[in-house]
This record gives C-alpha cells, sequence and structure tokens, in this order.
C-alpha cells in the first residue's frame, strides 16, 4: 500500500460526485464512497452552509463554479484543508470518517478555505499574514452575518485570540513573519484594527467588508496575483481612505503592538466567563455592531 493510500484510503478508492448549488455558484463536490459516517445530505448541507458564509459576506461568491474533493481521514471532526486555484478553484478537505453532521455543522475550516477564493494572492515573498489573516478575520464574521454564530461568540474568540497576532520578542513587522500565530492571528489583528479605523474615519457608513467586495468584483480572486501595495489601495479607494495603505506602512516592517483591552473598551466589549457581555454606551459600539451585521449587496 502507498504512503498516499495508508493516508486516505479514499484517495485510492472510488468516489462519487454531487452538484451541489448556492446562489451563483454550483459546487462540483467529490465523496469518497462508503468512507464517512456523514450522509450525502449532511455534506451538502456542509457546502451549503459554507457558501452561504460567503456570499452573505462577499455578496456573491467569487467564482461561478468550484471543486471540492473531500478526503476521509481518522477522526471525529474536519482536520484539514487546502485552497488552490486550480480548475477555477479547488478546495481539498479532510474529513474524518466519524464526523457527525453536528461536527460539520460547527466546523469552521470550509467557510475558511472558501473565503481564500475570494482574495487575490500576493505577489511579494513574506506576505501570507494577508490572505491567511484575511480569512482568520472573515471566517466567524461572516458565519455570525449568515446566522450560524452569535455575535457573542465571534467577539469572543478575538477577545481569546487576537493577542496571539501580537508581535513576541525577537519579532519584526508582519512582512517576513514565520510564526503561526503572527500570519493567522497577526494579519487578523491587522484587518480587525483596520476596519474599526475605517468605520471610524467615515462615520461608519464604510468598513472593511466594502473594501473586501470592491476587491474581488475586480477581479481580485485567488486565479490572480496582485501587488500588495494594489490590493491596499484598491480597499482604500472602496471606503475613501487611505487606512489599508497607511497601516501596512506602519505594520510591514516593525513590531507594532495594539493595546487590545483599551480596543476592546472601545468597541463595549467585555469578557465575562466563557463569553462576552456588550456596553453600547462605548465610544464605537456602533462600529462593532456593523462589523458582525449583514451588509446589503
Amino acid at each position: 500500500m502507498s504512503a498516499v493510500c495508508a493516508f486516505s484510503l479514499a484517495a485510492c478508492g472510488t468516489s462519487h460526485n454531487l452538484s451541489v448549488h448556492v446562489g451563483n455558484v454550483t459546487l462540483a463536490v467529490s465523496v469518497p464512497d462508503g468512507e464517512l459516517t456523514a450522509s450525502d445530505a449532511d455534506i451538502t448541507n456542509y457546502v451549503q452552509r459554507g457558501a452561504t458564509a460567503i456570499i452573505t459576506y462577499f455578496g456573491k461568491f467569487p467564482m461561478d463554479h468550484a471543486n471540492i474533493n473531500i478526503r476521509a481521514v481518522s477522526g471525529s471532526r474536519v482536520r484539514f484543508g487546502r485552497t488552490t486555484p486550480e480548475n477555477g478553484g479547488t478546495i481539498m478537505m479532510m474529513i474524518g470518517r466519524d464526523a457527525t453532521a453536528q461536527a460539520l455543522n460547527d466546523d469552521w475550516t470550509l467557510t475558511h478555505e472558501m473565503t481564500h477564493l475570494a482574495f487575490p494572492a500576493t505577489k511579494e515573498d513574506d506576505t501570507d499574514w494577508l490572505g491567511e489573516g484575511m480569512a482568520t478575520y472573515v471566517e466567524p464574521i461572516a458565519r455570525a452575518q449568515a446566522g450560524y454564530l452569535t455575535r457573542e461568540y465571534v467577539w469572543s474568540q478575538f477577545v481569546d485570540d487576537m493577542p496571539r497576532g501580537e508581535p513576541g520578542l525577537g519579532d519584526g513587522g508582519l512582512d517576513g513573519g514565520h510564526g503561526i500565530g503572527r500570519i493567522y492571528w497577526g494579519g487578523a489583528l491587522f484587518c480587525l484594527v483596520a476596519d474599526v479605523e475605517i468605520r471610524k474615519q467615515t462615520g461608519n457608513k464604510k468598513g472593511l467588508q466594502d473594501a473586501f467586495r470592491a476587491i474581488m468584483n475586480d477581479q481580485g480572486t485567488m486565479e490572480y496575483s496582485w501587488p500588495i501595495k494594489m490590493i491596499f489601495k484598491e480597499g482604500d479607494q472602496a471606503t475613501g481612505t487611505h487606512v489599508l495603505e497607511n497601516l501596512y506602512e506602519r505594520w510591514k516592517d516593525k513590531p507594532v503592538e495594539v493595546d487590545l483591552p483599551e480596543l476592546w473598551q472601545e468597541l463595549g466589549i467585555e469578557k465575562k466567563g466563557s463569553s462576552v457581555v456588550f456596553h453600547d454606551e462605548a465610544a464605537e459600539a456602533g462600529a462593532r455592531k456593523a462589523i458582525t451585521n449583514t451588509l446589503k449587496p
């Protein structure tokens, strides 16, 4: 038996195809035969939920067609995902053989991977933080906007995990960072700070979501590679600010630390046990509400 077969029998066995239609997109889903506890109906629902979250956040799915190739692995949860631009967009998902419908509904991985389809690759080396940070930031917000997560869950996660993006001892700017926390949560922290600042400067009329939609709608999908400064220029034009360009100039090669307790206070977020409570009298409570509210197309 080859190493690939030993890792996943589905990679060497037979599979069947599901055609899942959501909004403007048709998703071709390849499912290994007889390998998963989850039924075809469960898989279909899982894919529909992920695509619905993306459509809710971005206004449409970034592509008219995409492929999802499922591989069965050991365990009872979704283990891993990877997205590539091949064939108009292809997502490989490793799903545990014992994963139930509830485990799929609770999973964040597919929505994270679909988010990558809606954003261009950067031409420069050592800028993975932007694409991964964008997906880390957008995924829970998109699922909340679609009604799959509570606002309390999203902000509680951000309060718990955003500190992982702060620069550590010996860290430089975001460009060139290689630690998982710095790439994923450092990029997400950049997005959060940018989102709040855009809303401050526009009187809460625009946010990072408007910038991301404009980038995607100008062929800024995973099929294309853009210079990072072009991405920020396009995003700033959509919001009528220079927030992204200016923030990048400050963060790209210097370890900038964010005063997160002050930011949570501004947004009216207080950690209580495993969740949070909101204070709507806070200075930027409107920005916090707008970030997780559904934006009309």
